[in-house]
């Protein structure tokens, strides 16, 4: 892991479980493409990611990204927000056991469904079959597993969700109690 990366998480972790997982949300979502403004104000600008969907801000994607529209720093800290909490929220709803793991496993899965969503991928998955079935590690484990991502239409291993999955499962199986 990037000491700088490890530095950040381990501060956020005096704040819980949502410091961490925004920490990796930064970390890895980077901030996109963005302009500047003759007044200095820069504004991030939507982009197509790897699998063409539109995308802003730090990884935020779904109907309130417009392509035409440039967004200032504050509404994408918003809209990253609302994105972290109903990443949580799916967390907490689909692994049962969620309240009884610690605020780095809870992170790490934060951090996934914030990535990829609540979807017929993740929620028929064995990474939370095993969650759910109380299988912790195994669970873990399964991260590392979810790095492809489709480039051109072709499905392929992407280096930075090899490292970003690297970074949740060791998180979810080396860090805390």
């Amino acid at each position: 892991m990037n000491p700088v990366l490890r530095k950040r998480l381990l501060v956020a972790g005096a704040s819980g479980t949502l410091a961490i997982a925004a920490v990796l949300q930064a970390w890895y979502e980077g901030e996109g493409p963005t302009v500047r403004q003759p007044s200095g104000e820069v504004l991030s600008v939507p982009y197509r990611d790897t699998g063409g969907i539109w995308t802003v801000c730090r990884g935020v994607t779904g109907p309130e990204v417009i392509p035409t529209k440039r967004y200032t720093a504050g509404e994408c800290r918003a809209m990253e927000a609302k994105h972290l909490a109903i990443a949580e929220a799916a967390a907490r709803r689909y692994i049962r056991n969620f309240d009884q793991l610690n605020k780095w496993q809870q992170a790490a899965l934060i951090d996934w469904f914030y990535n990829l969503g609540a979807n017929e991928q993740t929620l028929g998955s064995t990474l939370r079959a095993k969650f759910n079935r109380g299988d912790i590690e195994g669970g873990c484990d399964e991260l590392s597993r979810w790095v492809k991502g489709r480039v051109r239409g072709e499905l392929v291993t992407l280096n930075g969700l090899v490292d970003r999955r690297g970074t949740g499962e060791e998180l979810c199986l080396h860090w805390g109690p």
